[in-house]
C-alpha cells in the first residue's frame, strides 16, 4: 500500500491532503521522517506514527473504542445545546464516519462505546439485542429497602404498558446502589427512580454486559481488543 493511502486510511483527509502532509515533512514512520508519498507501507508493521508532531495508534478498521464520558456533553454530531461528545476524540475519527453506540445523557457520565463498525453500532444499539447496561446510581434522599425492592419488583412508567424491572439492584452506601438494566426507554433509570419514590442526583454508567469501564480517566479514550469485543457477544473482525 502506498504511504498517502495509508493516512487515507487512517482518517487524514483525502488524497491531496495526504500527500502534502509527507511532503512537508509531517509524517515519521517508526521515528523515521518520511519523503515520499508513494513509498510502500504495510500498515501491520508500522508501530509509531507520528503526525504533525502527535503520535496516532495505527487503526486496524474496522475500529472499536470506549470513551469515558464526563458530564456536559451531547451524544450528538450536531449538537443543540453542550459540546459534542464528538470533540472529545481525535479529529481523524470524523473521517472515518464513527459512530457512538446509543447515547447517555448530557449529565449522565461513563462508558460510551464508538465504533467504525456499523453492523456492530446497530447490533448493540438494537432493543433485540439485550445487553445489561450497569450505572452507578446516587440519590437526593437516603435510600430505602422499599425503594430498592421496587426496582427489582418492576414499576411502571407513564406511556409504558408494561412495569420495567432492574435486573440487579446493589446498594453501596445511604444515596448510592448499582442499577442494571436491559432495555435503552428514554431516561429510564432517572424516571424508575422517581417512580419508586427517589430522585437520581448524579448517574455514571460503569459496564456494558461483562465490559467494565475500569480505570478509564474522564474523558480519555481507549481501543477495545478482541477479547473486550467477545465480553460484549460480538466477535472480532477477521
Amino acid at each position: 500500500m502506498e504511504l498517502y493511502r495509508f493516512l487515507q486510511q487512517q482518517g487524514f483527509g483525502g488524497r491531496k491532503a495526504c500527500r502534502e502532509l509527507v511532503d512537508y515533512g509531517l509524517v515519521e514512520l517508526d521515528g523515521v521522517p518520511a519523503s515520499d508519498w508513494r513509498m510502500a507501507v504495510a500498515p501491520s508493521a508500522i508501530r509509531t506514527l507520528r503526525v504533525d508532531g502527535e503520535t496516532w495508534p495505527v487503526l486496524a478498521l474496522p475500529c472499536y473504542l470506549m470513551l469515558h464520558k464526563p458530564a456536559g456533553y451531547e451524544t450528538s454530531h450536531q449538537p443543540q445545546h453542550h459540546l459534542s461528545v464528538y470533540r472529545l476524540l481525535p479529529w481523524q475519527f470524523a473521517n472515518l464516519g464513527i459512530s457512538a453506540v446509543g447515547r447517555l445523557d448530557v449529565d449522565t457520565t461513563g462508558l460510551l462505546l464508538f465504533s467504525t463498525d456499523g453492523q456492530f453500532v446497530h447490533s448493540l444499539s438494537s432493543p433485540r439485542k439485550v445487553i445489561p447496561k450497569c450505572y452507578q446510581v446516587t440519590t437526593r434522599h437516603a435510600i430505602t429497602l422499599q425503594l430498592l425492592q421496587q426496582l427489582r419488583d418492576g414499576v411502571l412508567l407513564h406511556d409504558e404498558s408494561a412495569p420495567l424491572a432492574a435486573t440487579l439492584v446493589e446498594q453501596l452506601d445511604e444515596h448510592r446502589f448499582n442499577m442494571s438494566i436491559t432495555q435503552g426507554k428514554y431516561h429510564q433509570v432517572k424516571r424508575m427512580v422517581a417512580a419508586a419514590g427517589n430522585r437520581v442526583e448524579q448517574l455514571h454508567r460503569i459496564a456494558m454486559g461483562a465490559l467494565p469501564l475500569g480505570e478509564l480517566a474522564e474523558g480519555q479514550w481507549r481501543l477495545l481488543d478482541a477479547a473486550e469485543l467477545a465480553l460484549l457477544g460480538y466477535p472480532a473482525p477477521a
